[in-house]
């Protein structure tokens, strides 16, 4: 017990501590509120925003957005990745749109969408844009690595199609699909934000940051920062948790 309060106090808690520290003396210095908020001032901020009556729909509509969108993403990605495995046409007709949508600049592609799209539309197809070019070539790359000669083997004795997606298939796939979907929830949470932000999504915590900076209330910009950060960990750590359990059943054999 006194072993894992010892790690956890390593990896976050001295850490965070640390941080917070640089960042109240930083603050102090430069002693303007506007440019760089203290601690207590952002922290007053946060309690305040915790406090009001909208914060509740304004995380939920974004967590809303950001997982529909993620979701969604990583299904096409998935449906784009083996098609394009399967047919040499389907890649390349997909594989140039997927790779300039990865190169382009996230405010570039939401000032292109925001032209004829509503704001809550908009911000979803973001969050999708840029997890589905990541999900689809992770998928690409672990079905191309499937071990060949297992493959041959696999088709001599006629094994079954499940059989072949147990043994040989998902194991190698999920070593490419497991980084990129931890990666992309990343991505979602931000490119999500940022479409908040430029299309001014109502309920929406992007509304709040731009509404907050148009107010001069940097304490503010900090605190609904930080609340978009905070989800965007969690949210991470349960995805990681839910994929090593899987993998873990997998490995005992319980899938």
């Amino acid at each position: 017990m006194l072993s894992k309060i010892k790690d956890f106090s390593l990896r976050l808690i001295f850490p965070l501590f640390f941080w917070l520290c640089v960042w109240q003396i930083l603050a102090v210095i430069v002693n303007r509120s506007f440019f760089l908020p203290t601690v207590p001032e952002t922290m007053k901020a946060l309690f305040d925003i915790l406090r009001s009556e909208r914060f509740l729909i304004t995380v939920f509509m974004t967590l809303f957005r950001i997982i529909f969108g993620l979701v969604i993403g990583i299904f096409l990605g998935i449906v784009l990745g083996i098609a394009s495995y399967k047919s040499k046409i389907v890649y390349s007709l997909f594989s140039p749109a997927l790779s300039v949508i990865k190169a382009t600049p996230v405010a570039s592609i939401i000032i292109l969408l925001w032209i004829s799209l509503s704001g809550d539309m908009l911000s979803v197809l973001i969050a999708l844009l840029m997890v589905l070019p990541i999900i689809w070539q992770n998928v690409y790359d672990g079905l191309t690595a499937v071990n060949r000669e297992l493959s041959e083997i696999a088709f001599s004795y006629e094994f079954s199609f499940m059989k072949k997606m147990r043994i040989l298939v998902m194991p190698t796939l999920s070593d490419f699909l497991v980084p990129a979907v931890i990666t992309a929830t990343g991505l979602a949470f931000k490119s999500e934000i940022a479409a908040e932000i430029i299309a001014g999504v109502r309920d929406s915590i992007g509304q709040m940051i731009y509404h907050s900076k148009d107010a001069y209330d940097t304490a503010a910009v900090f605190a609904w920062t930080a609340i978009g950060v905070f989800f965007s960990l969690v949210f991470e750590k349960l995805i990681r948790l839910v994929l090593s359990g899987f993998k873990k059943r997998k490995k005992e054999g319980e899938l």
